[in-house]
């Protein structure tokens, strides 16, 4: 079976600024595009990537990047009901951020763990797999 990974925003802005960890992402991109996995990421934690990067880069340094990301072997998620409800119930049973929310129900509905080095998620690790940064 393929593995199935969601990448959080947190793993993608470290990828991006070749902190800890950046080389697990840059190996599961490569996975991806090899077709030994299959990459997802939800539009809503897209959007966490691009206001920090507008925040770094500034509004036409983010424009060049989200222009190169959409281009990595990832299929982006629009966020449809089902994908909107799973995430508020979620919420509603654990303190952490909404965005982290749509993560962990992008990779429940995709079957897939959430890549991430974001320690909020250890609040989720009996409910949805979570791979480590």
């Amino acid at each position: 079976m393929t593995k199935r990974i969601v990448f959080d925003a947190h793993a993608i802005l470290r990828w991006a600024q070749k902190e800890s960890g950046y080389q697990k992402v840059k190996s599961l991109m490569i996975s991806c595009r090899e077709g030994s996995a299959s990459g997802f990421m939800n539009r809503l934690n897209l959007g966490e990537v691009h206001y920090k990067t507008i925040r770094v880069l500034g509004l036409e340094g983010a424009k060049d990047f989200m222009e190169n990301f959409v281009r990595l072997p990832i299929t982006i998620i629009l966020p449809d009901e089902a994908l909107i409800w799973k995430a508020t119930e979620l919420k509603a049973q654990y303190p952490i951020s909404y965005a982290g929310c749509f993560a962990a129900a992008t990779a429940l509905i995709h079957h897939a763990s959430v890549l991430t080095g974001d320690p909020e998620f250890k609040k989720l690790t009996k409910v949805v797999s979570v791979e480590w940064l």
